[in-house]
């Protein structure tokens, strides 16, 4: 890698932080009239992906500390948008499911997901989104490659 190419991609570490945080500021302000903060419309997205799920596995997922979870679970419990179920196999354990009222508002979520999407990916051909797509998967895959092996380098045959 020639050092011009390394310098202009010194910076790709920011550019994904700053593209994910301003997705969600405009994600945020297109759901704002719909009352929900971003803890909750992300709490419910991802029980719409993975019903049943216990506390402990949304936590990881959202990365968040199981009681913060657990919080959010009460409240949202206590205000009709999930239910809790006793888990079959760990008696500690809950599953959560979306109440019909929550399910209805995921789609929504979705509907606004869809539109910010295309928004912006406008002015990206097909092929490139493809392409852009698989290359964050590989990148993906090699940080989590270098997590499961204790950080070591990884060396691309």
């Amino acid at each position: 890698m020639s050092p011009r190419s390394h310098d202009r991609l010194r910076g790709l570490g920011f550019l994904v932080a700053d593209i994910n945080r301003l997705m969600r500021k405009e994600f945020d302000r297109r759901v704002r009239h719909l009352g929900l903060t971003r803890a909750q419309w992300l709490f419910i997205s991802y029980l719409k992906r993975q019903p049943g799920c216990t506390q402990r596995e949304l936590a990881e997922a959202l990365q968040l500390e199981k009681i913060t979870v657990g919080r959010q679970a009460e409240r949202l419990m206590r205000s009709g948008w999930i239910s809790r179920r006793d888990h079959a196999a760990d008696g500690r354990a809950y599953r959560l499911h979306l109440t019909p009222r929550a399910a209805r508002m995921a789609e929504r979520l979705a509907e606004v997901a869809v539109g910010l999407r295309r928004d912006y990916l406008r002015g990206v051909r097909p092929v490139r989104r493809l392409e852009l797509r698989d290359d964050l998967l590989q990148i993906k895959s090699n940080l989590q490659h270098m997590e499961a092996n204790g950080k070591k380098p990884f060396t691309s045959p």
